[in-house]
């Protein structure tokens, strides 16, 4: 089984927009992306590389302009590292569940997009961050 990646994926590994990359497709200048049952884009390996053999033949006007990232400080002190078990919803939002490290999962209600921008799937690694002016505890 071939791994699929999504359009964000795509975009971030030729240093672009997913956007741009929608964009290409519909102009017809890259081929048609593969769909899942939910109308997202997927790519493999193989729609990767025919990808970058076309625009290998063409100037990448917005990769020429992009700089690396600097690198991202965080101010929030909680962060839970797990992997991803499950996402459910099919609507506008979704619940991510993270297995934590001894079993226990915490749960986040993001927007679908958010899932696909951050390349979400279940068995990827992932961060829980948790910032909040209120903690309760129980006993």
């Amino acid at each position: 089984m071939s791994i699929k990646l999504t359009r964000a994926q795509v975009a971030q590994m030729l240093q672009i927009t997913p956007k741009t990359l929608a964009l290409w497709e519909k102009s017809g200048r890259i081929p048609m992306a593969e769909r899942d049952w939910r109308g997202w884009r997927l790519y493999d390996e193989e729609a990767v590389a025919r990808i970058r053999q076309v625009l290998g033949n063409a100037p990448l006007e917005s990769a020429r302009s992009v700089e690396p990232a600097p690198e991202v400080r965080i101010s929030a002190r909680n962060q839970l590292h797990g992997v991803v078990k499950s996402i459910d919803g099919d609507g506008v939002l979704c619940e991510v569940t993270i297995e934590l490290p001894g079993g226990q999962e915490i749960v986040s209600v993001i927007t679908r997009s958010s899932v696909e921008r951050l390349g979400l799937n279940v068995g990827v690694t992932a961060f829980a961050l948790i910032k909040s002016t209120e903690v309760l505890l129980a006993r």
